[in-house]
Formats: structure tokens, C-alpha cells, sequence
């Protein structure tokens, strides 16, 4: 795909490189010029690496201008991956030798002489590769470019509670107007629906977010989040509400009937606060079975439902609990519908990432503005660029990234602009976390991420090298909005050391699922007429198993060169 090759390639070569020159080769471990094979190799590597920029360039025209060049980025990024799980070997080699007695190793498929043999012969023709792909860079008339300068380390700073505010920003009217119509007791209807609605990436989550956190709702005996998704399932739903409730009650195999009647224990009397986040749905009757397991809360209950659709709130607007005034929007005037920023405001997010609040350089304002323009009214791109503008504070890099276009020649459901805003982001961000953000494409959207398993996961495929570097680089995510705080970490402040539960906008997960659709992997176990599709992509290196229940068969379809296959029996969503 036109725009995105390179990215990858380049993160992929560079990872690669960086491998290659680390290595330590025991002459006597392995066969007779491996060592001269492997500096040759990275000598390679970063000649191409230097040339990518160039080959991005081109490879972006769209159409049969630049095809030559993205059928180069992918043969690069396939050798570089071809090389890494040659070094994947030799490390899994040394660990064998090291911890199986010598006798067994020599009796066993993991003879050391055989796999030396194999690994030299697999890293030789990985080299004739580089060599044919150097080749036919010379050919295509590639020009070394110098990479974008990426900011320093030493001047990094951790995302913290401010930065709430940095996405609030703009929105005083409509926090203000929500806070009232939560804290009033005169509504017409015992229980309020409250819809806040607009684009994806308007900020209609973190508004939520505020006004859920605010210590003014305290006076709601129940405070309940709950993510809904696309994936309407009134079941889950239930479920979620419930936790949020009472956390004893055991939901293990339960149906619908059971979660309706704890509902109405639960709810009874209670006067709460619920924020249904992401509300797609659009039927009818769902909307109406909702309404109905909302309906036993005390009088005065609220319920905040964020979507991005006017059908929606249009709809709840309908059967026989919203005519009778028990479960209903509140009248059309008190919706928030959120507009986009001005520039004015838009640069004001940025501003408040790149300089602080307190700091200024009046040399860069005027290119700042200009950059503005580009965020199209959208905080979630303000935030993201307003970071990675932070890195790179020169008039030369502002002045790039002002000009600096992208398109994306793909069919988007919706909002393909604002993707196209956000890989911009992506351009610019810092290289070593790249493939970090890239392999959040692996979660399904709403997927709450525990901190430190997904830091265990980036070190296991060799994405960074230390603990340290995964907290840095969940604290860069999160200055940049491409990963979120989840409802249930906001509870306590975060600053040197990462929140514990992550999620991500659904926006972003779309920007990670398309940087690199042929690396990622969805398979349903209950539907094995799919499993054999998965062998199409022939560079998938990741792949989620749903509904798994033990299946032996499905292995049989994974790709060939699977790095993880992460098994997850569809849970029930969370809440807090």
C-alpha cells in the first residue's frame, strides 16, 4: 500500500541491522565464513536503510507510478524479516546447547552440527537476497537520503494527569452543560439519557472520561463504565453492568434471564451513572431490551451514551419506555453535539505538548499555525502531532512535516481523511516504538491490555531490549493519544511508571491494523471454513484465536512464519 511500505521497512531493516551488529559469533560454533556473512549483511542493511526514504518517496505516487518501488519495500521487509528469524534460530540454539546434556543433543533432531549447518545455510541465502535487492536499487536509481532527526531521550517527559486537560481543551461549554444536566433533579424523566455525539476523534470519550472522573458526581450511588462497541451484545452488556455493581456475583455460563433479574437487585433504589462509551446500534428493539435493563434505577439515574451517530440517539427516542418518560434522551437542545476545533484551538493542544504551558518560540509559531490547519478540527490528531512536533523543534522539521503529505489508497468505511491525519503522526514518530504500535494491530477494538504483559510481549519478539524502554515507550503512546488510560487505571495518578490497563481509540486501531494488514491475523475458531485463508498471508507474523475450545486442527492453518499466537476465549467487556 502506497505510504505505508516504507514505514515498515524501514523499522523492520533498521530492528535488523541494529541485530546483525550486536551479534556475537563463536567461531567454533559455527561454519566457516558465517562471520563475514553477517558484517556483509549489516553493511547491506544500512545501505538500504539509507535509500528507503527516497524509495517512500516514490513508492507513494499511487498507480502504476512508484510500483516498482513498493515491490522493493516488501521484498526488503521480507528478507529483513527472513533475516531476523535466522537470528531467532541461533539464539534458540545457543539456549539448547547450553541447557541439554551433549550426549542427548547429539541423538536428538537438535544436533548441534545439523542446526549449524541449517542456520549458516538459510543466513547465506538470506545474504544473496540483500544482494539481488541492493542490485536492483542501484537499477531503480536510488538516492541515499538522511533520515529524519529524532528527538532526544534526555528531553522526554511522562504523560500525567495534565494531559486530560490538554484534550479538554476547547471543551469548557459542553464539560459545564454536562456536569449540570447530571447534577439535576428536576428532569422530566426518571431516568436521563445524556447522548454526547460527533465524529470519531472529536474527543467524545475523553469529555466523558472528564466528566465521569469529576468529583461532582460523587452523589451517584453507582458509577458504571461500560464499552459497547459495534459488537452489540446485550449479554455482555449486562454483565459489565453488573461487575461495575457488585463484583461477587459469579457470571460464569449465565444467560440473559439471569443478568435481568441481578440487574433489577442490583439497580433497585440505586440512583447511578452510567456511560455506555461507543453506542453503534441502531435497532429498535435492541435499544428498547437496553432501555429495559436500565429501567430499575432510582429516580434521578443518568446514563451518558457517546456515539457517533444521530440515528442512534434518534432512536432512543422511540418505544414504549421512552413515551412513557422512564428511560429517554433528554430534549433535543441539552445533546452535545461536538463540533470540531477552531485551528485556533487546535493549535492551542499543540502548543501545550510542544512548548508547555509557560514556553514559546515565537520562530516556530506562525509554521505551527500552518500545521494547525492540517489536524481537520480533530483533538485526537492535535494531540498526536503536537507530540511528535515536540521531537523536532526546527524550522526545517516543521516546515517537512507542513508539507509533508499523505494518501492512503484504500476503501475506508468512514473518515479515511482522518486516518490519513493520523499516519502523518505515525511519519514522525519515533522509529524505535514503531513496531511497538504496530503490534497493538494484534488486539481486537476495546481490548483492555495489561502494562506489563504487553511490555513481556514487545521484549519476547525483540521490539525493545529492557523493561525500561517498554515503560518509556507505553509513556511516549500515551503523549501521543495512541494508547489510552482504561477507566479502570484512572483512579490514581500516573507519572515515571506506566498505568497498569490500556486501551486504544478505535481510530488508531484502525491506523495500526492498516500500517500493516499483511502482518496481523483474526481467526474464529467456531468458523474453520476461514482457517485456510490464513495461509494467504504469506507475511503474517501475528495471529488472535477467538472462542478457542481446544481445537487441534486450526494449528495446521496457521501461516508459516507465525512469531505468537495469542489464544483468548471471547471474555465479557469490562467495566469500572
Amino acid at each position: 500500500m502506497s505510504g505505508i511500505g516504507g514505514m515498515i521497512a524501514s523499522s523492520v531493516a533498521n530492528r535488523v541491522a541494529s541485530r546483525l551488529s550486536e551479534l556475537v559469533v563463536e567461531e567454533a560454533t559455527l561454519l566457516w565464513r558465517f562471520k563475514d556473512d553477517v558484517d556483509d549483511m549489516e553493511e547491506k542493511m544500512r545501505d538500504l536503510e539509507a535509500v528507503i526514504q527516497d524509495v517512500d518517496g516514490k513508492a507513494r505516487q499511487g498507480g502504476k507510478d512508484g510500483e516498482a518501488e513498493r515491490r522493493w519495500l516488501n521484498k526488503l521487509k521480507s528478507v529483513a524479516y527472513d533475516v531476523e528469524d535466522v537470528l531467532d534460530e541461533l539464539d534458540a540454539a545457543q539456549l539448547i546447547k547450553n541447557h541439554q546434556p551433549k550426549l542427548k543433543l547429539f541423538l536428538s533432531r537438535n544436533n548441534p552440527l545439523l542446526r549449524k549447518m541449517t542456520i549458516a545455510r538459510n543466513m547465506k541465502n538470506s545474504r544473496e537476497k540483500i544482494v539481488s535487492i541492493k542490485k536492483d536499487s542501484i537499477k531503480l536509481h536510488h538516492v541515499h537520503r538522511e533520515l529524519v532527526a529524532e528527538g532526544s531521550r534526555d528531553n522526554e517527559t511522562f504523560a500525567d494527569d495534565g494531559d486530560v486537560d490538554i484534550g479538554m481543551l476547547g471543551r469548557d461549554a459542553e464539560t459545564k452543560k454536562i456536569i449540570n444536566l447530571l447534577l439535576n433533579t428536576e428532569a422530566k424523566e426518571d431516568i436521563s439519557i445524556i447522548p454526547i455525539v460527533g465524529l470519531g476523534g472529536l474527543g467524545k470519550t475523553t469529555l466523558a472520561q472528564a466528566v465521569f472522573a469529576d468529583k461532582r458526581v460523587n452523589v451517584f450511588d453507582l458509577r458504571i463504565w461500560v464499552y459497547v462497541s459495534k459488537e452489540f451484545d446485550l449479554l455482555k452488556i449486562g454483565k459489565a453492568i453488573i461487575r461495575g455493581a457488585n463484583r461477587s456475583i459469579n457470571l460464569d455460563n449465565c444467560n440473559l434471564q439471569f443478568v435481568n433479574n441481578n440487574l433489577k437487585k442490583e439497580l433497585a433504589n440505586r440512583r447511578y451513572l452510567i456511560v455506555l462509551d461507543d453506542l453503534w446500534e441502531e435497532y429498535g428493539e435492541n435499544l428498547e431490551k437496553l432501555k429495559q435493563m436500565l429501567q430499575h434505577g432510582g429516580k434521578g439515574s443518568k446514563i451518558i451514551a457517546t456515539t457517533r451517530s444521530g440515528s442512534v440517539v434518534q432512536v432512543l427516542y422511540t418505544g414504549y419506555l421512552a413515551n412513557e418518560r422512564k428511560v429517554c434522551p433528554v430534549p433535543e437542545p441539552d445533546h452535545i453535539n461536538l463540533g470540531v476545533l477552531s485551528p485556533y484551538d487546535c493549535w492551542s493542544v499543540m502548543k501545550r505538548r510542544v512548548f508547555g504551558p509557560d514556553d514559546g518560540q515565537n520562530g516556530l509559531e506562525e509554521i505551527g499555525r500552518q500545521i494547525a490547519e492540517k489536524c481537520g478540527g480533530l483533538p485526537l490528531v492535535a494531540n498526536a502531532l503536537g507530540q511528535v512536533m515536540s521531537e523536532h523543534r526546527t524550522v526545517e522539521a516543521w516546515t517537512d512535516i507542513r508539507d509533508r503529505k499523505i494518501v492512503l489508497d484504500f476503501k475506508a468505511d468512514h473518515q479515511q481523511d482522518t486516518i490519513e491525519r493520523l499516519m502523518l503522526s505515525y511519519y514522525y514518530m519515533k522509529r524505535e516504538f514503531k513496531m511497538c504500535f504496530t503490534y497493538l494491530a494484534a488486539f481486537s477494538k476495546g481490548f483492555v491490555m495489561d502494562t506489563d504483559r504487553l511490555i513481556q510481549q514487545w521484549i519476547a519478539l525483540g521490539y525493545i531490549e529492557a523493561r525500561d524502554n517498554g515503560q518509556r515507550c507505553v509513556n511516549y503512546l500515551l503523549r501521543m493519544s495512541f494508547l489510552q488510560i482504561s477507566k479502570s487505571s484512572m483512579v490514581s495518578p500516573m507519572h515515571t511508571k506506566a498505568p497498569r490497563k490500556l486501551t486504544m481509540h478505535d481510530l488508531v486501531h484502525d491506523l495500526a491494523t492498516i500500517i500493516a494488514p499483511d502482518e496481523f491475523l483474526v481467526m474464529d475458531a467456531t468458523m474453520p471454513n476461514t482457517w485456510s485463508k490464513a495461509n494467504n498471508k504469506r507475511y503474517c507474523r501475528h495471529a488472535q484465536l477467538v472462542n478457542y475450545q481446544k481445537q487441534p486442527k486450526f494449528f495446521k492453518d496457521l501461516p508459516s512464519k507465525e512469531q505468537k499466537v495469542c489464544l483468548i476465549r471471547l471474555g465479557p467487556l469490562k467495566s469500572v
